[in-house]
């Protein structure tokens, strides 16, 4: 029975152990300064995309909710990142692809947002070097 009883407690250990190596790594939320900064540098890298600030993704999982309910949206080019949305939990920022000659509809944005759980709560542009946000409806500027 002891050999029994040591093989089963090992087994469990295994178990726990891989379970807690196999959760996401959470992230905090990161300042405004941290977030503006991360913001530009994107922007300035990449074409074609929107670009947003949503309070609540601290892990990678949280991409998975965020990207089943705007990778559905028209504008959003499913052919780049993951069918169209990359996350950086890092920072809190959802990157969505763009079809051409496309732009963001902020009032769906904000909706598949908040049906994944989360809060929209701006987007970005650089206007000549400047980044600007832009609050969603439902955000108080």
């Amino acid at each position: 029975m002891p050999k029994a009883w040591t093989w089963l407690m090992g087994m469990i250990l295994l178990a726990v152990i891989s379970h807690v190596q196999a959760a996401p790594k959470k992230y905090p939320e990161v300042n405004q300064e941290v977030r503006a900064k991360a913001a530009s540098a994107v922007l300035q890298k990449e074409q074609g995309i929107a670009l947003l600030y949503v309070r609540g993704l601290c892990c990678p999982s949280c991409a998975i909710g965020v990207r089943s309910k705007l990778s559905k949206l028209k504008f959003v080019d499913n052919k780049r990142f993951k069918k169209g949305i990359d996350m950086d939990a890092k920072t809190q920022l959802v990157a969505i692809a763009l079809k051409k000659d496309q732009s963001i509809d902020p009032v769906q944005v904000e909706k598949g947002i908040d049906d994944a759980g989360y809060v929209a709560i701006e987007w970005y542009t650089i206007e000549e070097t400047t980044l600007k946000a832009h609050p969603f409806p439902n955000q108080k500027p």
